[in-house]
């Protein structure tokens, strides 16, 4: 059978072991590159396991990074049943009285009645039409250049279909479902996602038809009146709305106080004089020579003047304690189109000429008239520490900055909530120790996968040796470049915070070792607890700062808000006038300019970060990351995309892999080839002797004849 042989029948050599032999030796070399494969695989292995440990460390880090995320407030209320508090970025330690007086409601309207809700609305035009939907809060604030949502409706949709499509509406600020009552009468109805009179608003594309009569009847499309809020609310000073039987003194207009005159007026600024009120003001006196008067009173005066005027429209005061003017808004020069936002509500004091302004009624914001109103969406009204407040939610984070206070029941006769808030230094301590745990634990993996080993080692005829065993990352630049960025990061110094840079911000805090975290002989780091207790009591913005990402302003109003883990530390030149950054043109809307740099790249990714200001003036901003926030932005840069520094260190030991394996297919096909022609040439040796022995033993019986 080819490729047979029986070892030395002919020769009486031992071909077979002869050939075991020698193939052996040439197999060595096929292992050797076995060998050097299964240490490139154990290197990529190990180095996964370093990508586990960074995303562990990251994690740490982020529960640090933030200047949110860094706060760590023990509060407590000692009626949670009323109201409880929260600490956030800004906070400060506090205690706090509460009353709350009203609760923020939400609003909700209805359709007109259906009698199935299956079958196609009417008032759609063949070619359909599309409704806007105003946004949440939270959309808003996530994407403060977006302005609704909007919604295609078709020819032949029923009830359930506009339901379904708008509550598919991402983002949307407001929720759909249909009410149906035993009597067969089914209705739409929507309900605002937030609370408080800002509620939401719905428009079409195509007039009101389908919003109107025709359609869903949800808007009052039969009249041509439209109604406009004041932004701000009237308070009275024990923290309620008032109302058209409040007098004027009874108001908060200042801290908890009432600063008004009985020489005070409403003023309501009408820039234009078409027949509807005279150019400049319609003014109004608070007090009557006697007594302060109350809300209704001025607000018929103010009528009767705008009515004698030749106006079509009406002032009055909500539930929320805001002024609503309605009536033929849209025909009046005033109120019409763009004008609107140069009529101001103001009260003060004239001084010689000039007006004093004691209560801004803030902006008007137009709002749709609904026909069928279920409930009215109302504004929240408390006291914190006896000063009045309102807000659109009973989660007010805007009063207190960094505190947000959680409103949940009325409080009764006079009874207060006592909240407090102090900084949990313990939780705090015990982050920082489990990032600084977890920063040694990565350490010490890559140390112990450097390091090269020697061992004793006894062989197979009893000499005994040393051997060298390298370390799966022993040499590899890759990782030891990732270890020193990682000290330098967290041994290193922000300079941004020691003062000495334009418009730094001046702490002692300004390094891991200032606030008692050092390396020791070993390389690995510990925590000085005394020290660091002393840090966060004596200067707790500084400790924070020196963890955080967090921005600071020459100029009040400017920050850097929003930013990716590719943006450039560094100082900024804001002019919110010009909407540029550091003197180039920025995307961005009102009040938030949009900053790109394709420079800062880290393996060709773009920085992104976007500055708050207040739409004028100009300022210097300094962003800065400290220990943690660099961290973790360098462990997000290195995890993103397929040439960032995981994926091409991975890459490259899969390369080194796939190399070697090559090298072990082609030295192997070597040693199978080799093996084939020995066994071929031993058994045509073997063949060759046979055939001499047998012409010898032929001769040897010719010559014995």
């Amino acid at each position: 059978m080819a490729g047979m042989t029986v070892g030395g029948l002919a020769s009486g050599l031992d071909t077979n072991s002869i050939i075991s032999q020698l193939t052996a030796l040439e197999q060595a070399k096929v292992t050797r590159e076995a060998a050097k494969k299964t240490s490139a695989e154990n290197t990529l292995t190990k180095f996964k396991e370093l990508e586990t440990k960074l995303g562990n460390l990251a994690q740490k880090a982020n529960a640090l990074d933030t200047m949110n995320g860094f706060n760590v407030f023990k509060a407590l209320s000692n009626d949670e049943e009323h109201a409880s508090i929260s600490g956030a970025e800004g906070a400060n330690a506090g205690e706090y009285e509460v009353q709350v007086n009203q609760l923020a409601t939400t609003q909700k309207v209805a359709s007109k009645s259906f009698a199935a809700v299956n079958t196609a609305i009417g008032g759609v035009p063949s070619t359909g039409t599309t409704i806007t939907l105003s946004l949440s809060a939270a959309a808003q604030k996530a994407d403060p250049l977006k302005k609704g949502v909007d919604v295609k409706i078709n020819e032949n949709d029923s009830l359930k279909d506009v339901v379904n499509k708008i509550n598919a509406a991402e983002g949307s600020g407001v929720r759909a479902s249909i009410m149906s009552m035993s009597n067969g009468d089914n209705r739409l109805v929507l309900t605002a996602v937030d609370t408080g009179t800002n509620g939401f608003s719905i428009k079409e594309s195509t007039g009101n038809n389908f919003l109107g009569a025709s359609g869903l009847g949800i808007i009052d499309n039969t009249s041509t009146d439209s109604r406009v809020t004041t932004g701000n609310a009237l308070v009275t000073i024990d923290g309620k709305a008032a109302n058209n039987d409040t007098t004027f003194d009874k108001l908060n207009t200042e801290l908890g106080k009432n600063n008004l005159t009985t020489s005070s007026q409403l003023r309501i600024t009408l820039p234009t004089n078409d027949g509807s009120g005279s150019p400049g003001a319609v003014n109004v006196a608070l007090h009557n020579g006697t007594s302060y008067k109350t809300i209704g009173d001025v607000l018929t005066d103010i009528n009767n003047q705008l009515a004698g005027a030749g106006a079509a429209f009406t002032a009055s005061v909500n539930s929320s304690g805001e002024i609503v003017i309605e009536g033929n808004l849209a025909d009046d020069q005033n109120f019409g189109g763009d004008a609107i936002k140069n009529v101001k509500i103001q009260l003060g004091d004239y001084n010689g000429g000039n007006f004093t302004v004691k209560k801004d009624m803030g902006s008007l914001t137009s709002r749709n008239i609904f026909s069928n109103v279920i409930s009215e969406g109302k504004n929240a009204f408390y006291t914190i520490d006896g000063m009045a407040f309102s807000s659109q939610s009973n989660s007010d984070d805007k009063s207190i900055t960094g505190t947000t206070f959680t409103l949940k029941k009325v409080t009764e006769n006079d009874d207060v909530v006592k909240l407090s808030l102090s900084l949990d230094r313990s939780k705090l301590a015990s982050n920082i120790n489990a990032f600084v745990e977890e920063f040694n634990a990565l350490l010490k993996f890559i140390d112990e996968n450097q390091a090269a080993k020697v061992e004793d080692k006894v062989d197979e005829k009893g000499n005994k040796g040393k051997v060298r065993t390298i370390g799966a990352f022993t040499g590899d630049s890759a990782v030891n470049m990732l270890k020193d960025n990682l000290k330098s990061m967290f041994s290193g110094t922000i300079n941004e915070l020691t003062g000495r840079m334009n418009n730094g911000y001046s702490t002692i805090y300004s390094s891991m070792s200032r606030v008692g975290i050092t390396a020791g002989k070993d390389g690995y780091y510990s925590i000085d607890s005394e020290k660091l207790d002393k840090a966060l009591i004596g200067d707790f913005e500084g400790v924070r700062r020196l963890f955080t990402s967090n921005s600071f302003s020459d100029t009040p109003g400017f920050s850097a808000e929003k930013y990716n883990e590719f943006a450039k530390t560094g100082v900024f030149e804001i002019n919110a006038a010009e909407g540029t950054v550091n003197g180039k043109p920025t995307s961005g809307v009102g009040n938030i300019l949009n900053w790109e740099d394709k420079s800062s790249n880290y393996l060709t990714r773009v920085g992104t970060i976007s500055f708050e200001t207040p739409g004028s003036g100009s300022a210097t901003v300094t962003f800065v990351r400290g220990i943690a926030a660099q961290i973790s932005s360098f462990v997000e840069q290195a995890k993103k995309g397929s040439d960032s520094l995981f994926k091409k260190t991975e890459e490259t030991y899969q390369n080194r892999i796939d190399e070697i394996q090559k090298r072990v297919d082609t030295v192997q096909q070597r040693v199978n080839n080799y093996t084939t022609r020995l066994t071929s040439q031993f058994n045509a040796l073997e063949r060759s002797i046979g055939t001499l022995q047998a012409q010898m033993s032929n001769m040897s019986a010719a010559l014995s004849r």
